[in-house]
This record gives structure tokens, sequence and C-alpha cells, in this order.
């Protein structure tokens, strides 16, 4: 039971995680954003068939089971294209990855005897998998036995994370110079992810190996064996899904690196950043845009015809935590110089916090204080020596 509400609640945040990338937060529509929407959407669908049929309520719609089946060798190739997106900077696929999609098609074809099953015969076939969930392992589905589908599908996962290791090791390997605050954050979240990846691969073989000891006779049923790997096969996607919900700066501008070349001189880099960052401050305190209290990073993207991704960027490595941090200093600045024009003497602090561009007199108090230490009457007292708090 608890890894099955482990499993359900991983399946919900996926789904979640997703659309959220997709729809809200893949704001410059980049390549390797849309790439993990459907990486973890695919998670979510694949995973929830397993809930379904435990719980019976694949009986309602039998003609969709063993429909996840192929979409399983996708997950992988997928989050491999993802991580290389990522640290070379692709805007779409090479023609050489379409042999990525041999497994997948392999296996659909695999399934064509289910597929065309008739449906009464079909919905028996699954009313028996719900009885006895071993006959989804043991059985023969399609064409091919289906611990043929079993072990092509761990030996593709364990082969594709070889793959990903290669892959970002000798990137990062090439690229030690480099310190750049961005890099460090995408560096540590592809290491993270695919050490989550490693742990759920290896925990899903060490799981089928044990059923089909099981299954053959050789060794008994082992209740809590199964409870440990399923504990780290289900909460291994769920805490990829957390983790982006919990490192928005991996999501708001999805993780880029701007590094093209190896050997790019780390002075340059910081000096190009430095260009970009005066460009925005002197555009923004010229125009006072960040007064509006709607002002959004893509709004700020087209008026100053600098990529969302590359605002992130700049605005990370200029010492602010993300561009509601960099927006909301420029308001406590603003706010500050207002106090000491006497501002406080006619109008309230609630006025003062709108005029500033917040939408909230809480809001402005918290980033008022992180700025200066006190609230906005505090500082007006410490200019003028009266409170108007």
């Amino acid at each position: 039971m608890l890894v099955d509400i482990l499993q359900f609640v991983g399946v919900l945040f996926c789904l979640f995680t997703a659309f959220l990338i997709r729809f809200r937060l893949n704001k410059d529509n980049s390549f390797s954003g849309h790439l993990l929407a459907v990486i973890l959407l695919l998670i979510a669908i694949c995973n929830s068939f397993y809930l379904f049929i435990v719980y019976g309520i694949i009986n309602y719609f039998p003609y969709l089971y063993k429909i996840p089946a192929p979409l399983t060798f996708l997950i992988f190739p997928l989050s491999y294209l993802y991580v290389r997106a990522v640290l070379n900077g692709e805007k779409s696929f090479k023609k050489m990855d379409a042999l990525h999609l041999i497994p997948f098609i392999l296996f659909t074809v695999n399934y064509f005897p289910f597929y065309t099953m008739d449906l009464s015969e079909k919905s028996q076939f699954v009313f028996e998998i719900t009885q006895d969930f071993s006959k989804s392992y043991t059985g023969q589905d399609g064409l091919l036995p289906e611990w043929v589908n079993i072990t092509s599908r761990a030996s593709a996962s364990i082969l594709y994370l070889l793959f990903q290791w290669h892959l970002i090791i000798n990137y990062f390997r090439k690229r030690q110079q480099i310190l750049s605050k961005q890099f460090a954050l995408v560096k540590k979240w592809v290491y993270d992810l695919t050490i989550i990846q490693t742990i759920h691969s290896v925990s899903l073989v060490i799981l089928y190996s044990v059923n089909a000891l099981i299954a053959t006779g050789i060794i008994p049923m082992v209740r809590y064996t199964h409870v440990i790997l399923g504990l780290l096969v289900s909460g291994s996607f769920l805490l990829v899904s957390c983790y982006l919900l919990w490192n928005p700066n991996l999501l708001i501008g999805l993780p880029n690196l701007f590094i093209k070349n190896p050997d790019t001189d780390a002075a340059s880099i910081t000096a190009d950043i430095e260009v970009i960052f005066t460009e925005l401050d002197k555009y923004l305190n010229k125009t006072k845009a960040f007064l509006d209290p709607n002002l959004k990073i893509d709004t700020l993207s087209r008026a100053t015809n600098i990529p969302v991704r590359k605002l992130t960027h700049v605005i990370s490595e200029s010492n602010y935590d993300n561009f509601n941090d960099y927006i909301n200093q420029l308001r406590i600045t603003y706010a500050a110089d207002k106090i000491e024009d006497n501002y406080l003497h006619t109008y309230s602090v609630e006025a003062l916090s709108t005029t500033c561009g917040f939408n909230s007199k809480n809001a402005f108090y918290r980033a008022f204080k992180k700025a200066h230490d006190c609230t906005p009457g505090q500082y007006y007292t410490n200019h003028f020596g009266s409170s108007n708090d």
C-alpha cells in the first residue's frame, strides 16, 4: 500500500510538473524544455498503468492495456537527448536521432496481436491479468514473451545511462575552468538527474531479477525486498519532479549554459554578462518598468530584445536569486528614495507599496526588511526622526 501511495503521488507530481513546464515556465519554447515535459508526461503515463492494473481500473478500458509498454522505450532515449540538448544548447533533433525510435517501433509491432484482438477476448485477457499480476510479466501478450520486453527495457535503460554518464563526465571534464553560477546550477542538475535515474534503473533491474527468480521457484517470496525496491523505483520519479519544483531557477528559463566553446575565456564571458546587465539595468531605471506590478520576464524580454533564457542567466550571474528578486530590489531602492524625499509625511506605507509596484503591503514589508533590515516606518524614523509606520 505504501508503495502504491508513493507511486500515485509521483504520478500526480510528474503530471503537474510536466504541464507547469509546458504551459507556464518554458516561456521561450526551448527544445530542452519540451523534452523534459514529455519525459515527465511519459513517466506519469507509464507508471499510472501499474495502478490501473493492480486496482482493476484497466478493466473499464481494456483496449488501453499494453499502450504504455512501447512508450517505456522512449523515456531513457529522451532523457539522454534532453541532457545533450541542455549541455550543447541544441534546438532540435538530429537526423540520426531517429535511430532511437527502433526499440519503440519493434515493440509496438510486437503487440499488434493484442491491439487487434477482439474486444470481448481482450476484456477477458485483461481481467485475468488484474486477478493475477504475475501474468503481466510471465505470460506472452504479443509476438514475443514478456520476459523479452522486460529484459530489453532493463538493458536499454542501463545502456542509455552509460551513454548519459559518458556525455556529462566528458563535457564537464573539458570545462573545469568555468566558474559561472548558472554553469554550477546546471552541472548539479544533470548529475543529480542521472544519479536518480541510475538508482531507479538499478532498483528496477534487481526487482525484475527477483521476480524472475521467484517465478521460476529458485527463491521464495520475500515481501520486504519488494517493498524496499518498490519504494526506490516509485520514489525516484517523484524525486525528479520535486527536485524541479524545489529549484525553480531550473524552470524559470530552463537550464542552458551559453557556453559553446570549452576554451572560451572566463573573463570575456563575465565581461559579456556585465555589458548585458548594464544595458538591462539602464533600461529599467530609465523607463521605471519595474513599477508595473504585472511585469513578467517575457514582457521585459520583448521590450529589451534579450531572450528570456539569457535574461535569467545574466540576472542569476549578477548576484540576484532570480528575476523577481532583482525587480524587487529595484523597487525597494526606489521606495527608499521616495521615503528620503519625505513621501511618508503625506502618504501611507500601503500607498508607497502600491506606487513601487508591489501587489501587497506584506510583500513590500518582506522585501524592504530583507534589503534594509528594518520596516519602511523605521527607515523613515531613522532618516527624519518620527515614525509613520
